[in-house]
């Protein structure tokens, strides 16, 4: 079974134009023609996609090929416009997803210096949660990730830059704070963790017991928000010694040092797929990293 781009593009404009007319018009094709694509593909799959009525209502099966005609033709475009740059003599991408602490401290002043010795290479770059940065890398939405590595790296090549700590920390706003200060794991057991993302097992086993000793873990991507709801004493996090140092917003929390699992330690660096040489621009923002750490 072959999925054509023609026909998950097709799929794609029903649901984001709301339907087959306005799928046809956008696509500048009949609707005949939009409807022979998105019906082969229910052959193929021997499953309907889409409820139809007065709202099209996407089928649990044709939720999963969406996600699939997303990234599929996501990809497509991202080809689309690498080609044309390079007709145009832009031979050089640097494509980086890095952590919010590393976008905060060190990629203003990378990116930066990155720019003044490289002024024509193309630049696409993400902040994301450490997770989420293996993730990118893995299926390669991005080239380059930086962050801290995790517990197993084989899939990756790795450039280690420096040593961090990440400290589990508490607001006095917290209803349990002089609980939490003393060590009391079971005051943990009934707060929430705030975390940037879910831990995959897979990728942070530690981790993923380390959720086990809080009442739950909510997802919060955004650094600031996530300052801001410890603060109110909402929960408890992790965050980077460096952070707890020079952010105003940090300056009363608490580090639970008397909380086994209180402290990580880690390595953070640059990573990419192992095996895969890297591109040019990639390259040369890896020797700047490796410059700027004295590496």
């Amino acid at each position: 079974m072959r999925f054509e781009n023609s026909e998950l593009r097709a799929f794609r404009a029903v649901i984001e134009e709301g339907g087959f007319k306005r799928a046809a018009q956008a696509l500048h094709i009949s609707q005949s023609a939009v409807s022979q694509a998105v019906a082969g593909l229910e052959t193929k799959l021997g499953s309907s996609l889409v409820q139809r009525g007065k709202e099209l209502r996407l089928t649990d099966v044709g939720k999963r090929l969406f996600e699939h005609a997303v990234d599929v033709l996501r990809d497509e475009q991202r080809t689309l416009e690498d080609i044309a740059q390079l007709k145009q003599g832009n031979t050089q991408t640097l494509s980086l997803a890095l952590s919010a602490s590393i976008n905060r401290f060190y990629a203003p002043m990378l990116i930066s210096t990155y720019y003044q010795e490289n002024p024509h290479t193309r630049m696409k770059v993400a902040e994301m949660p450490a997770r989420s940065i293996i993730s990118e890398v893995l299926s390669g939405g991005v080239e380059l990730g930086f962050g801290p590595f995790q517990k197993d790296m084989a899939a990756f090549a790795t450039v280690p830059l420096y040593s961090d700590s990440r400290h589990l920390v508490v607001s006095p706003r917290h209803p349990r704070y002089a609980q939490m200060l003393c060590g009391d794991e079971g005051a943990l057991k009934l707060t929430p963790l705030i975390a940037s993302a879910l831990d995959n097992p897979d990728m942070r086993p530690s981790i993923a017991r380390l959720r086990d000793q809080f009442s739950t873990v909510w997802e919060v991507s955004s650094l600031s928000l996530r300052i801001h709801m410890v603060a109110q004493g909402m929960g408890v996090t992790f965050i980077d010694r460096k952070l707890l140092q020079e952010h105003p917003s940090c300056a009363d929390f608490s580090i639970m040092d008397d909380v086994s699992f209180g402290r990580i330690d880690k390595q953070v660096g640059l990573y990419y797929r192992a095996g895969r040489s890297l591109s040019a621009g990639a390259a040369s923002f890896t020797a700047l990293c490796r410059r700027v750490w004295a590496l």
